[in-house]
């Protein structure tokens, strides 16, 4: 799954409904007209006012906060922007080589941050951006990796869908069923990702980036974004380079037992399948030894 089938059907489903609910409203106001007319104001008063009571204010309310979402989400982009601009220092040739490999026809942002993380953000032009902890912790072909994920994630607009999807979610918050297809969009979204970079990587590049990346910086996390080391998701993206076909599971809540479970079995994966055989090696995967995971990073 890409995505895009829980993507359009949250769209159409939030479209029927605000339809739906717009034609239940202009009933209720053409009934409530009649009866003023035929009863006079003081039907106003009873028990009859509850359905249309309660709709307005379910509407109003999803209005508000629908609304409330875009501005934060569009001015939080903005702000990652500015940051991002900010931060920015020179391409290094590794990166540039990784990503004409990834496929990148435009430059990837590096920015000063010794963390190990990357992220595509903007929502008309999508950007990658890379920090230079990342780039100098990652092998070439766990750098590789990272650039085709988010290349992925750049080429479906996935900021910009995560923002409508937050905006639409926001304004029907009394359906769960428009929550979950949001929640399925975001975990078929970074499953396709990284299918996308096995393909062009291997399971072993992969593994190893997952082991190395961390989250986005504290500074992005309002804006509506896409990147590879998101942790809530850890374990069915490991079961999936494992080769395992299962449906992905809702994020957890705040708990770290699915992080520490995931990196158990990226290594667990590691150890059967490949290892990272040269640290300048842009394949990087010879032999059956174990890949030994970090000790530290996101």
């Amino acid at each position: 799954m890409s995505g895009n089938r829980a993507f359009w059907a949250l769209v159409i489903a939030s479209v029927a409904v605000h339809a739906a609910a717009v034609f239940v409203a202009c009933c209720l106001a053409m009934a409530l007209t009649w009866q003023i007319t035929d009863q006079g104001a003081g039907v106003l008063l009873s028990g009859r006012m509850w359905a249309g009571a309660v709709l307005l204010t379910l509407s109003v309310a999803g209005a508000v906060r629908s609304a409330r979402r875009l501005w934060r989400g569009l001015r939080a982009t903005r702000a990652v922007d500015l940051q991002v601009r900010n931060l920015t220092v020179d391409e290094p040739p590794a990166v540039r080589i990784a990503a004409r490999k990834a496929g990148f026809t435009t430059p990837v942002e590096v920015v000063e941050d010794t963390a190990p993380f990357a992220f595509t953000h903007g929502l008309l032009r999508p950007r990658v951006t890379v920090s230079s902890g990342l780039v100098a912790s990652a092998t070439s072909a766990e750098l590789q990796a990272v650039l085709a994920h988010e290349a992925e994630h750049a080429r479906g607009r996935d900021p910009l869908r995560t923002l409508i999807t937050t905006v639409l979610t926001a304004r029907h918050f009394a359906l769960p069923l428009l929550e979950h297809l949001g929640t399925v969009f975001t975990a078929e979204r970074e499953l396709a990702a990284d299918r996308y970079a096995v393909s062009h990587c291997g399971v072993g590049a992969v593994a190893g980036a997952l082991l190395k990346v961390g989250g986005a910086p504290r500074w992005a996390h309002p804006a509506p974004a896409a990147g590879m080391g998101g942790r809530d998701l850890l374990e069915a993206r490991i079961r999936q380079l494992e080769g395992e076909d299962a449906p992905p599971p809702r994020p957890p809540g705040p708990s770290t037992g699915g992080l520490d479970g995931g990196r158990r079995r990226a290594s667990r994966v590691g150890d059967r399948r490949f290892r990272l055989a040269d640290r300048d090696d842009s394949v990087g995967l010879r032999g059956r030894s174990a890949l030994t995971p970090p000790t530290t990073g996101g």
